[in-house]
């Protein structure tokens, strides 16, 4: 398959179901809601809450990798490359940025809350332009 080919399947895809309810999307959302539960769990252990923020944050950004990593390969590259541009990294802000801004309860309270715009951050008009300037490097 050329690259241009996989390009137009890969922006059918997002076309049809946007990035949002995508069902890979949809399990990714349900993963970081379950981090709710790892929380708890760390509560119970009478953790700091720095390091419960620093823990669910990690994590979050372990299962983002995963996700991130089982997308097509083309919008793969395009979901790093929004995300580098827009926090400086490829998996999202780091735990220092954060905390830079956030209490060390919003962080935790953000680790389990999916990106609600999803869809007005990665669309399918910043996917063809990313595209094209893609393809006038390569």
């Amino acid at each position: 398959m050329t690259l241009d080919e996989e390009f137009l399947k890969e922006l059918k895809l997002l076309k049809e179901n946007g990035l949002k309810d995508s069902p890979l999307r949809l399990e990714y959302e349900e993963k970081v809601r379950n981090l709710k539960d790892l929380e708890t769990e760390l509560r119970k252990q009478d953790l700091s809450e720095k390091k419960i923020a620093y823990t669910l944050h990690n994590k979050r950004r372990e299962i983002g990798k995963i996700y991130k990593e089982a997308a097509p390969p083309l919008l793969q590259e395009y979901i790093y490359v929004a995300t580098a541009n827009k926090y400086g990294d490829p998996l999202g802000p780091t735990f220092e940025q954060l905390a830079e801004r956030k209490t060390y309860a919003e962080i935790i309270e953000s680790s389990s809350r999916p990106i609600a715009d999803l869809d007005n951050r990665l669309t399918v008009d910043g996917f063809i332009e990313w595209y094209r300037k893609k393809k006038r490097v390569v």
